[in-house]
């Protein structure tokens, strides 16, 4: 991994901005999660503040891509940023006075924040393209990564001690200095203008401009095969991974919640070590065939994790302890393995995706591969309540394995050099020019 990209002031300064703001973010989540518990009592209530944010999201997420790709990107960054720290700030002052915050507070907090970050996210997505060389993407990505990581594992941490000591009015007003110090750091940041805003902003405009991100990837075979990928790994192994796993370690193996707990905290290792990996990976074998290799070993590794679930390895031993390791270790090395391939994606993405299409393109993936989520979770509960967790693992496996044998060649693509993708880009971006 290339370290000394953080020696450019623009690459640095931006993640600097958001680990700062990502980390008071995910402070202030964590004590309202227990702050809700506490003046309420109630999972089901604490449950729906989780929801609630999901309502920008399927409202927004179009709009949210095609704004990014027609307004100054920098600006959407810096007063975003700004407007959510001014937000905090104002709920900060009203729980003051009150002397704490209602539900109904909670939810409007909630939204607001939810639909600044929904705006922001598609900006930010299309900044590092746009100050990071092409041959340099994978190694800027992984550090994203990591830096990431670590500021969800210190987030917790912090909250809970803050919490503990100050209650939630500490943690608001962090928060609010967290995301005006991201704004004013990230005002120096030189960001390229490639944004192309209509002469006239409507509805027509704004579908046109929507349809052409779409048409990107319909028309973009590795970009189409991607997004197939994705719609599947949400439906199957995302649920396999969020609701299978727990059923095993409970329901099957029957492992304390310390042992749950010690399960979950030894996932984050993998996670950290991927980016890595990746960085590394990256020089000897090319993104595409890093990519199809990654998920394809991944599939295979979950249906090991089904062989250790099923009856078959269970009952080769008294006790739950060697089937309990046998799963950590599997189940890190998918991790480790699928976050490799998790980089290569979202580079080859980056890569393949002109700057001017790039908020509309990305909205669109993201919004899309989240889509088959909570079906597949729907699903996987179904069929643990009709058939063995193992046999369901196992049909994650298959069915990962197959699509990815399907998608093969469009998946192990060969990369273009730099020189025929700027060109690319450079034409792609005339025809648009042209037809707006």
């Amino acid at each position: 991994m290339n370290i000394k990209l953080l020696k450019q002031k623009d690459f640095s300064l931006l993640i600097m901005g958001k680990l700062v703001s990502l980390v008071g973010t995910n402070m202030q989540n964590f004590a309202l999660s227990l702050y809700v518990l506490k003046i309420t009592g109630s999972a089901t209530k604490f449950a729906s503040v989780l929801a609630v944010t999901l309502i920008p999201e399927l409202i927004l997420g179009p709009v949210a891509g095609v704004f990014a790709d027609w307004f100054d990107r920098k600006k959407i960054i810096v007063y975003l940023d700004m407007l959510s720290g001014i937000i905090v700030g104002i709920f900060a002052v009203i729980f003051k006075i009150n002397g704490g915050l209602s539900l109904g507070y909670i939810y409007i907090l909630v939204i607001l924040l939810s639909m600044a970050s929904l705006l922001l996210q598609p900006a930010v997505n299309t900044v590092i393209p746009s100050i990071i060389k092409k041959d340099e993407l994978v190694d800027a990505n992984s550090i994203v990564t990591v830096i990431m990581r670590l500021g969800n594992l210190l987030a917790p941490a912090i909250a809970g001690v803050l919490f503990g000591f100050y209650g939630l009015l500490v943690i608001l007003i962090v928060n609010s200095i967290s995301f005006i110090v991201s704004s004013i750091s990230e005002m120096f940041i030189n960001i390229p203008k490639s944004n192309k805003k209509p002469e006239k902003i409507n509805v027509k405009a704004f579908f046109g401009d929507f349809s052409e991100g779409i048409s990107f990837i319909k028309n973009k075979e590795i970009m189409l095969s991607i997004m197939i990928l994705c719609l599947l790994i949400n439906l199957a192994a995302d649920a396999t991974f969020s609701v299978g796993l727990t059923y095993v370690c409970k329901e099957i193996f029957k492992i304390t919640d310390y042992q749950y707990g010690f399960f979950e905290s030894i996932l984050v290792v993998p996670m950290i070590m991927s980016p890595f990996i990746c960085s590394m990976v990256s020089k000897k074998i090319k993104l595409g065939k890093q990519l199809f290799l990654g998920y394809i070993i991944a599939s295979i590794l979950i249906g090991i994790i089904a062989v250790i679930a099923s009856p078959f390895y269970t009952n080769l031993f008294t006790g739950n302890f060697i089937p309990y390791i046998s799963l950590i270790i599997i189940t890190s090395l998918c991790i480790l393995i699928s976050g490799v391939a998790n980089i290569a994606m979202f580079t080859i993405i980056q890569k393949e995706t002109p700057l001017s299409l790039m908020g509309r393109v990305m909205t669109v993936m993201t919004t899309g591969g989240m889509a088959t989520i909570p079906l597949g979770k729907m699903i996987f509960g179904l069929l643990l309540d009709n058939i063995e967790a193992w046999m369901c693992i196992g049909l994650s496996a298959v069915l990962l394995f197959m699509v990815i044998i399907i998608l093969r060649k469009k998946l192990s693509f060969d990369e273009k050099c730099d020189d025929d993708e700027e060109k690319l880009e450079t034409l792609q971006d005339i025809d648009l020019s042209h037809e707006s």
